[in-house]
């Protein structure tokens, strides 16, 4: 119903939980022109012992199941997650499993977080705490993951002409400030003299590509 609005050129949503993304809503994002080719998918963990101890609802198979739907609709879709190391009781093997996913799944991007006590949850009762350390160790090696497969995912976009949605300008780089459809943050550049406005769309040239954004020029 809202891609069938005129004037609506792209809907774009966040954070829905693994259970929710079905066959019909994958296909949204494969069917309807103002859906974003972008899915936001929380994976917290790659262990199915460590996302019961969550109390998540799905297991590491059940989660890469609905990624291989994703994929066989969306090929090109870009997925996000969200990535808690150090949660109480988390082994070696269980983090190993995490960076496993991570780069089984080829996340174009993730935000990662340090496990830390919240008032009145259950995991305040749980033993075997990790370290601050340990916790902060483990952040960065899936962090360097993280930054090797957004590097691999973004190189796929350089010779490509985007639709980017206008955002804003950095004047003291000369360059213009936009997002594709995909969320991909694109620096570009225009003619000499061109003023662009926010919330219009351009096609621009990727030249070149870092680990959280493109950068390349607007065409006509």
């Amino acid at each position: 119903m809202l891609d069938a609005i005129d004037g609506i050129d792209r809907i774009r949503y966040t954070s829905p939980h693994p259970k929710d993304m079905r066959e019909d809503v994958i296909r949204a994002h494969a069917e309807l022109p103002s859906v974003c080719e972008h899915i936001h998918l929380p994976l917290q963990s790659g262990s199915s012992r460590i996302l019961k101890a969550m109390r998540r609802t799905y297991t590491r198979e059940r989660y890469l199941d609905r990624v291989a739907l994703i994929r066989e609709h969306v090929p090109d879709a870009s997925l996000t997650t969200d990535i808690i190391v150090g949660f109480p009781g988390e082994s070696e093997a269980d983090f190993a499993e995490t960076l496993e996913v991570a780069e089984q799944v080829g996340y174009d991007s993730a935000f990662t977080f340090k496990y830390s006590p919240r008032p009145n949850t259950p995991a305040l009762k749980l033993d075997d705490a990790i370290p601050d350390d340990e916790k902060a160790r483990r952040l960065a090696l899936v962090n360097e993951k993280q930054r090797e497969v957004s590097t691999h995912r973004n190189k796929r976009h350089v010779g490509q002409t985007l639709q980017v949605m206008v955002e804003g300008k950095n004047p003291a780089r000369g360059q213009w400030i936009g997002r594709t459809s995909q969320i991909k943050v694109l620096n570009f550049t225009a003619a000499e003299g061109v003023e662009l406005k926010i919330g219009s769309y351009v096609n621009v040239l990727v030249r070149t590509s870092f680990p959280n954004s493109l950068v390349g020029e607007m065409v006509t």
